[in-house]
C-alpha cells in the first residue's frame, strides 16, 4: 500500500500497488484520486514525491494515516473497493498466505476472507500499530478500532506476530490487546561477511569533510521529533566541553515533514556545534556509516517497538548505545553478554556519560565490539523466515 520499492523483494516477484496515498486525501477514500491522480503522480522521480509530500504539502502523511485509519473503522462495510481488489490481486497471482504488515490495516484481510470469492490465510504483526491507534483515538474511534483488532485476531488461525517483548506488553497495556493471541518473532536483517567491509571513501561522497582519524559517532534512522536527535546534540556539547575528540553525523530520512531536519540544524547552529548532517542516504553510505563508526547512538525518547538499525550496527561489529527501556534493549544483549550500553531515556547527561566511555575506554569497547556480531546474528533474515514459516506451519522440507 501507498509505495512501491523495488529493492524490497527478489527481482523475480511481482509487486502490485494496493493503492496510492491520494486515495485517503480526505475522509472518503477516493477512487478517482487514487487510480487517476496516484497513478499520474507516481510517474514522478521518488525523490521528488518524497520532497513534494514531507516539504510542500505539511501535515500530508498525518492526514492520509488518520483518514485511512476511519475508513477501515467508521463503518462495518470498511474500504469495500478496495476489499475487492485486493482479492482480484490475490486471485491472479495464487496467494494462499497473506502477512499484514501492520495489524491495524488487517481489517482489509478479514473482509477479504469474509466475501469467500478466493480461499486464503491471513497473518497479523504488530510493529508501530500504536501510532495507528493514536489515529483511532482522534478521530473518536478507538472502541471501534481495538473490537476489530480482536475480531482480525479471532479469525486468523495463527496467534499474532509482535517484534519483541517489550513491544507484546506495551500493546497489551495501551491497546488492550489479549495477550495469549500474541507470539514474539524477531525481524530480521541481511548479515554482512566478516570481511565486507565499504570504504572510507563512499562516506565522503555525502560527508566530505569526515576525517577518518577522528572518532565517528553516528545516528541513522528518522529524523522525527521522538528519536530525541536534540537530546544527542545536548549529549555532544557536553562532551566538546570534555575535549573528548568525536564527528557526530546525523542521517535518514522523514515520514511527517521536514521541520525536526531544520531544527536539528538550528539547534546544532546555536550550540556552535560543527555536525555532519543529510536527509535520506544509499544503503551503500549507511552501511559504511556501520563500519566506520566507532559506535551507533539511539537517543530515542520513544519506547521502541525493536531496534532494527541496532541490529544492523552490530551486523558490523560497531557497538550501540540505546535507551534504557522499550525492545531496543532486547536486541544489544544476548544472555550476559551485550554489544552495547544503554543510558536513562530522556537524560542528556547521563548519554554523554555513556558515550564518553564507548569513546575512552579501550578495554570495554573492544569486549563490546567483539560480542556485536555473534549478537546481531541472532536476527538474520534467514532466521526471522523459518520462524515464520515454522509460526505458520509451513513444511519447506
Amino acid at each position: 500500500m501507498l509505495e512501491c520499492n523495488p529493492d524490497f523483494v527478489d527481482k523475480a516477484i511481482k509487486q502490485r500497488i494496493l493503492c496510492y496515498g491520494t486515495r485517503y486525501q480526505f475522509q472518503q477514500p477516493s477512487e478517482f484520486l487514487d487510480r487517476a491522480i496516484g497513478r499520474l503522480l507516481f510517474l514522478l522521480p521518488l525523490k521528488f514525491r518524497v520532497r513534494i509530500t514531507q516539504g510542500l504539502l505539511v501535515g500530508y502523511v498525518d492526514r492520509l494515516l488518520k483518514n485511512l485509519i476511519q475508513s477501515l473503522n467508521k463503518t462495518p462495510e470498511g474500504d469495500a473497493l478496495l476489499v475487492k481488489r485486493l482479492l482480484k490481486y490475490m486471485a491472479q497471482d495464487q496467494v494462499g498466505y497473506l502477512m499484514m504488515s501492520f495489524a491495524s490495516i488487517s481489517p482489509l484481510a478479514l473482509a477479504a476472507k469474509k466475501n469467500g470469492s478466493h480461499s486464503f490465510d491471513y497473518l497479523v504483526t504488530f510493529q508501530g500499530d500504536e501510532e495507528f491507534a493514536s489515529y483511532a483515538r482522534q478521530a473518536k474511534l478507538f472502541d471501534k478500532y481495538q473490537q476489530g483488532l480482536e475480531e482480525v485476531m479471532r479469525c486468523s488461525p495463527w496467534p499474532a506476530v509482535v517484534v519483541s517483548q517489550d513491544y507484546l506488553k506495551r500493546i497489551v497495556v495501551e491497546m488492550g490487546i489479549d495477550p495469549s493471541g500474541l507470539r514474539v518473532l524477531y525481524p530480521g536483517i541481511d548479515l554482512p561477511g566478516r570481511n565486507d567491509k565499504p570504504p572510507f571513501s563512499i562516506l565522503r561522497t555525502v560527508f566530505p569533510e569526515l576525517n577518518e582519524n577522528v572518532p565517528i559517532v553516528s545516528y541513522v534512522g528518522r529524523q522525527e521529533c521522538e528519536k530525541g536527535i536534540d537530546i544527542l546534540l545536548y549529549a555532544t556539547k557536553l562532551l566538546e566541553a570534555n575535549k573528548v575528540p568525536m564527528q557526530l553525523v546525523i542521517c535518514g530520512s522523514t515520514a511527517k515533514g521536514v521541520s525536526y531536519q531544520k531544527l536539528i540544524v538550528s539547534l546544532a547552529d546555536h550550540l556552535r556545534l560543527s555536525i555532519h548532517h543529510s536527509g535520506s542516504v544509499s544503503p551503500e553510505v549507511r552501511n559504511a556509516l556501520y563500519a566506520h563508526s566507532r559506535c551507533m547512538v539511539f537517543p530515542s525518547v520513544n519506547r521502541e517497538p525493536f531496534g532494527l538499525v541496532a541490529a544492523e550496527a552490530m551486523s558490523y561489529g560497531t557497538p550501540v548505545l540505546v535507551p534504557d527501556y522499550g525492545g531496543i534493549t532486547e536486541v544489544i544483549r544476548c544472555e550476559e553478554k551485550s554489544g552495547g550500553l544503554t543510558f536513562k531515556t530522556w537524560d542528556s547527561g547521563n548519554l554523554a556519560e555513556q558515550l564518553e566511555r564507548l569513546l575512552t575506554d579501550e578495554i570495554l569497547y573492544n569486549e563490546l565490539s567483539n560480542n556485536t556480531r555473534a549478537i546481531a546474528s541472532r536476527f538474520s533474515a534467514e532466521q526471522m523466515t523459518d520462524a515464520v514459516l515454522e509460526h505458520i506451519s509451513v513444511d519447506t522440507s
